[in-house]
């Protein structure tokens, strides 16, 4: 077996499929950059602050600020006041980032089940079993976690292997 062919392979399908949903959520989102994948963490866990989005979306502070800041300004985020700390604030998702939402996972899901087409039923099951293993192993934190699935759709994965992963390695 040639191992570098099957990662050279593996990497550059990763990063074409990686590519082409970034494209294609990006365009769905009010900016270029992480904002689809902001709405998308909201939506994941409402009331997450604005450190713990810094931390899952790889930015600076200040520009996940005016990232928020623009994202309230298009009437996609609110900000509240945290329950369990007074010096953070906790970020909702309005109605219509809620719709912002369903477009951009909607896209995502379209992107990638065309990708998929090529497989029948059962390779689509046996690639989804090998692909849940490889990522309960590819998680190291819960802030990776929160990169890793900054655009899943947390409704469709009952039974997350990102999150059964991290609560085996606690």
């Amino acid at each position: 077996m040639n191992e570098k062919k099957t990662e050279n392979v593996i990497g550059a399908l990763v990063l074409g499929l990686a590519d082409a949903v970034l494209r294609q959520t990006e365009n769905l989102a009010p900016e270029k950059g992480q904002a689809a994948a902001a709405i998308a963490l909201l939506r994941h866990e409402p009331g997450m602050p604005i450190e713990q989005l810094r931390r899952a979306l790889g930015l600076s502070h200040s520009a996940t600020v005016r990232l928020v800041d623009r994202l309230v300004a298009d009437g996609l985020v609110m900000r509240h006041a945290s329950e369990s700390d007074r010096r953070a604030v906790a970020l909702h998702l309005t109605d219509a980032g809620n719709i912002s939402c369903d477009a951009i996972l909607s896209s995502r899901f379209e992107r990638i089940a065309r990708a998929l087409d090529v497989l029948d039923p059962l390779e689509r099951e046996t690639y989804r079993l090998l692909t849940e293993k490889l990522l309960a192993n590819f998680v190291e934190d819960l802030d990776h976690a929160y990169s890793v699935c900054r655009l899943c759709d947390l409704s469709a994965c009952p039974n997350c292997p990102v999150a059964c992963s991290l609560k085996a390695k606690a």
